[in-house]
């Protein structure tokens, strides 16, 4: 089941330029979707907040999306950061009518593991089926609860390559999968996707289809980065392969929005700081990084380990307040 606590009152002063009375006022108006404790407001539904952040914010929260979480790097934070960035997304958009689609592009089936308490078995059908035209969307979506599907994986997922082993195959799986997507579940669907710590040709097929979507629809790439050489210059070679594909496809560079950014920075440690600096003198890097941070927090690994996200237990930390800055930053 896929669990978010209730939005706050002060969480929604983030998205808006109003004072916490003159929100409260608004809600407390309102007879359904409101939690109460001695005439106080505790918690707001996701759709009564999605209906106000309409009508009081300009994010772009109601609109398709696609966003990918890659870096050639492991332990960077991908998984974690696609999945709390959907759970994020799923307390400020109206779970009734807006779908949220999960889907695991890694053999290793962590994302799968994290969210379903374990991976695919090998008589599920997962996003190679599909690939391989031997499953429908329908059977390989999974709903998990809140108007939340998951597309799972387990080791099968390593012969997508070999299944995706022609250019045109590359350029339609993906474009394809995304498009039943929306037909099946509606065009307000929010897709989030997460691969596996290689180039392979499932990123390429992604890629490709970002750049083929419609322009309503909001194309994001999240390169999570950690303070050290190595994760950085996975990031970069993410971006290479990505500008090689638009050149080589010849696809509108402005389509798709392409941000990295430090996914567990601790201020408290020297070496933060150099990261910081070594990212910013970075021809390639610094092109592409994002203003927003996501600071260390014991939360995440906690949250990990007891297949949740970040925002099920309710608690604010300091992941939860970054990553609903960087899901504004990303849906402006």
């Amino acid at each position: 089941m896929f669990k978010v606590s209730e939005i706050k009152i002060t969480e929604l002063q983030r998205y808006v330029k109003l004072s916490k009375p003159a929100i409260s006022k608004y809600f407390k108006a309102l007879d359904t979707g409101i939690t109460h404790s001695n005439n106080r407001i505790t918690g707001i539904s996701s759709n009564e907040a999605s209906l106000f952040l309409r009508k009081q914010s300009s994010y772009k929260f109601h609109k398709p999306s696609i966003t990918l979480s890659a870096n050639l790097c492991g332990g960077v934070g991908k998984t974690s950061s696609v999945y709390s960035l959907s759970a994020a997304l799923r307390r400020v958009s109206s779970s009734t009518t807006d779908p949220i689609v999960l889907i695991d592009g890694d053999s290793q089936a962590s994302f799968t593991h994290i969210v379903c308490g374990q991976r695919a078995d090998d008589n599920e059908y997962i996003l190679i089926d599909y690939i391989e035209n031997k499953a429908s969307i329908n059977q390989i979506l999974n709903d998990i609860g809140n108007n939340v599907y998951f597309i799972k994986s387990n080791l099968n997922s390593a012969f997508l390559d070999k299944a995706l082993n022609k250019p045109s195959d590359i350029k339609r799986a993906m474009k394809n999968l995304y498009s039943d997507i929306f037909q099946t579940l509606g065009r307000n669907t929010k897709i989030f996707q997460d691969h596996t710590p290689q180039l392979s040709n499932l990123f390429a097929s992604s890629i490709s289809a970002l750049y083929q979507m419609d322009d309503d629809i909001l194309c994001n790439v999240l390169i999570p980065i950690r303070s050290d050489e190595f994760a950085i210059q996975g990031a970069k070679y993410i971006i290479n392969e990505i500008n090689e594909l638009v050149d080589t496809y010849s696809f509108d560079t402005n389509k798709v929005k392409i941000n990295c950014f430090f996914s567990a920075l601790d201020r408290r440690v020297s070496t933060s700081g150099e990261a910081l600096k070594a990212a910013m003198s970075d021809e390639v890097i610094k092109n592409y990084l994002c203003p927003v941070i996501i600071r260390y927090s014991s939360e995440i690994p906690k949250s990990i380990m007891s297949c949740q996200n970040i925002f099920a237990s309710g608690k604010s930390n300091n992941a939860t307040d970054d990553y609903q800055e960087l899901l504004q930053y990303i849906y402006n």
